[in-house]
C-alpha cells in the first residue's frame, strides 16, 4: 500500500498511530535521530517528519522499517497498522470506525490490565551507560543496590565506573532541591569473615562518600555464594534491574518505566534497608574485631 497523502485535518487514527510511533521513538534507548530513521526505511527525512506529525500515513513497509529501527519486533505492529489503516479508510467515507485502539506495544505484555515497555540492555556497557543518563536527570532520590561477589573494581569498564562517579557526582551537586541517595552494599562473607576484597572496597568507598552529606550507604552481610538482583531506583518513575553471570564481567538488564512496578521494588528495597547497618558503623565494628570479622 503506498504512502497516503493527508489531508489539512488527518483523521484521528492517523494522528494517534503517529503519537504511537514518536512514543516508540521516545522510550528507544539512544533516540534514533530522522536522518537514521529516514537511511533504515529508505526514504527522506521529510517522509519521517511528516509520519511522526501525522500528516502522512506510513506504508507497512516503513513502518517496519521504522519499529525495526527503534528496537521493536514488526511484526507486533502489523495488526496495529491494519487496524490504523482501516479506520482512516472507514473515516474517509464517513462511517465510525468498529475498531476500539489497541493498547502501547513498546514491550513484552504482562498478564490482567497491565502492559509494561521494557528497555532491553544487551551488555555491561549498555546498561551503565543508560542508568547514568537517568541518574544525571533524577530530580529528588536514587536507590541502588550492588550485591555482587566482586568489588566493581575487579571488572571495572569505561561505562561502569562512570556510572558509580555519576551516582557520588549526583549527591554532591550543588543544588535547591531536596536530594538523597541511598546504595545497599552486600559484602559477601563466609563463616561470619568478609571478603577481604570487597571489604578493601567498601573502606575506599566509605572515604570517597563520608563527607557528601545527601549520601548514605548501609551493609547486608552477604552469605549466598551468588551475585543479587541488583537495581535502581530513579525518583518513582523508572526501574534498572541487572543480571550478572558467571564471569565477572557478565552483566545485562532492563529498565522500565511504570508507577506501580516501581513501587513493588520501592517497597523491597525500603525492607532491605530498614534492616541494614551504617557502613561506617560497620567498618568501625570490623576494625574493632582484629580479626576481621564484624563484631557483635
Amino acid at each position: 500500500m503506498p504512502d497516503r497523502q493527508t489531508s489539512p485535518e488527518p483523521p484521528d487514527a492517523q494522528l494517534a498511530f503517529a503519537a504511537e510511533l514518536r512514543e516508540l521513538r521516545r522510550r528507544t534507548y539512544r533516540k534514533p535521530t530522522e536522518e537514521s530513521l529516514a537511511r533504515k526505511m529508505g526514504c527522506g527525512r521529510s517522509t519521517v517528519s511528516a509520519i511522526l506529525n501525522g500528516r502522512r500515513f506510513p506504508n507497512w513497509e516503513h513502518t517496519a522499517a521504522f519499529a525495526e529501527a527503534c528496537g521493536a519486533d514488526p511484526s507486533k505492529w502489523r495488526d496495529r497498522w491494519l487496524r490504523a489503516s482501516r479506520q482512516i479508510e472507514e473515516a474517509a467515507k464517513g462511517r465510525p470506525s468498529p475498531f476500539p485502539q489497541l493498547p502501547f506495544v513498546g514491550g513484552p505484555e504482562g498478564k490482567g490490565d497491565a502492559l509494561l515497555a521494557a528497555h532491553w540492555y544487551r551488555n555491561n556497557r549498555e546498561f551503565y551507560e543508560a542508568a547514568s543518563a537517568r541518574a544525571r536527570q533524577a530530580r529528588s532520590e536514587i536507590r541502588v543496590t550492588y550485591t555482587r561477589r566482586y568489588p566493581p573494581t575487579q571488572y571495572t569498564t569505561p561505562a561502569s565506573a562512570a556510572y558509580f562517579r555519576t551516582i557520588l557526582d549526583w549527591a554532591g551537586e550543588d543544588s535547591d532541591d531536596e536530594r538523597s541517595v541511598r546504595r545497599v552494599i552486600g559484602i559477601p562473607e563466609r563463616d561470619g569473615v568478609p571478603d577481604g576484597d570487597m571489604l578493601s572496597w567498601a573502606r575506599q568507598h566509605y572515604e570517597e562518600s563520608k563527607h557528601i552529606l545527601t549520601y548514605e550507604a548501609g551493609v547486608l552481610r552477604w552469605t549466598a555464594a551468588a551475585d543479587g538482583l541488583n537495581m535502581a531506583l530513579i525518583d518513582d518513575s523508572v526501574v534498572f534491574l541487572a543480571f550478572s553471570g558467571g564471569p565477572r564481567q557478565k552483566l545485562n538488564g532492563f529498565s522500565v518505566e511504570d508507577p506501580t512496578f516501581m513501587s513493588y521494588f520501592a517497597a523491597y528495597f525500603d525492607q532491605l534497608w530498614a534492616a541494614l547497618q551504617p557502613l561506617g558503623t560497620y567498618l568501625d565494628a570490623v576494625d574493632g574485631s582484629g580479626s576481621g570479622r564484624p563484631a557483635g
